[in-house]
C-alpha cells in the first residue's frame, strides 16, 4: 500500500512538472509551422481571392530579420493587419501566427530578450477596402513566412 501510495505521488509531481514545462522549440519546428501556414495562405488565396497574376499591388517593403525581436514585433504586427477586418476563412492561419508568435515569445524570453510593444496602427485605407486589405495582409504575411524559412539562423540573438 505505501509504495503504491509512494508511486502514486512521485507520478502526480512528475506530471504536475510537466505540465508547467515549455518544449523547447527548435528551428526545425519554427520552420515546419511557418510552412504550414505557407500552405493554407496559398490554398485561401485560391480559393478566397480570384485575382488575375497581371494585377500589380506596388512594392513589396522587404522588413528585414534581425533577430527574435525583429520577428517577434514585426510578426505581431502582421497578426493585427490580418483580424482587421475580421474575416471567418482567416481564422485558422491566424491561430497559427497566434501559435507560432507564442513560440518565438517563449524563446526570446527565455534568451532574456526584450520583446517589443504591441503596435496596432492601421491605416484607414485597411478597413475601407477589406477584401483587398485581407490579401495584401496574406501575401505580406506569405512572403515573410518564407523569408523566415531561410534565415532560421536569425532566431538565436535578440
Amino acid at each position: 500500500m505505501k509504495l503504491s501510495l509512494v508511486l502514486f505521488y512521485a507520478m502526480a509531481s512528475a506530471c504536475t512538472s510537466m505540465a508547467y514545462a515549455r518544449p523547447t522549440i527548435t528551428g526545425d519546428m519554427i520552420k515546419t509551422m511557418a510552412k504550414i501556414t505557407i500552405a493554407r495562405i496559398k490554398k485561401i488565396k485560391a480559393e478566397h481571392f480570384n485575382m488575375s497574376p497581371e494585377i500589380s499591388f506596388g512594392t513589396y517593403e522587404d522588413t528585414p530579420i534581425e533577430g527574435l525581436t525583429s520577428i517577434v514585433g514585426h510578426l505581431s504586427s502582421l497578426l493585427a493587419r490580418l483580424r482587421v477586418p475580421p474575416a471567418h476563412h482567416l481564422r485558422q492561419v491566424e491561430e497559427d501566427v497566434d501559435t507560432l508568435l507564442g513560440h518565438l515569445r517563449g524563446t526570446a524570453i527565455s534568451q532574456g530578450c526584450t520583446l517589443p510593444k504591441a503596435d496596432s496602427t492601421l491605416l484607414k485605407s485597411e478597413t475601407d477596402f477589406p477584401i483587398t486589405s485581407n490579401y495584401l495582409s496574406l501575401l505580406d504575411l506569405q512572403r515573410y513566412l518564407e523569408k523566415l524559412c531561410l534565415n532560421l539562423d536569425k532566431l538565436k540573438p535578440c
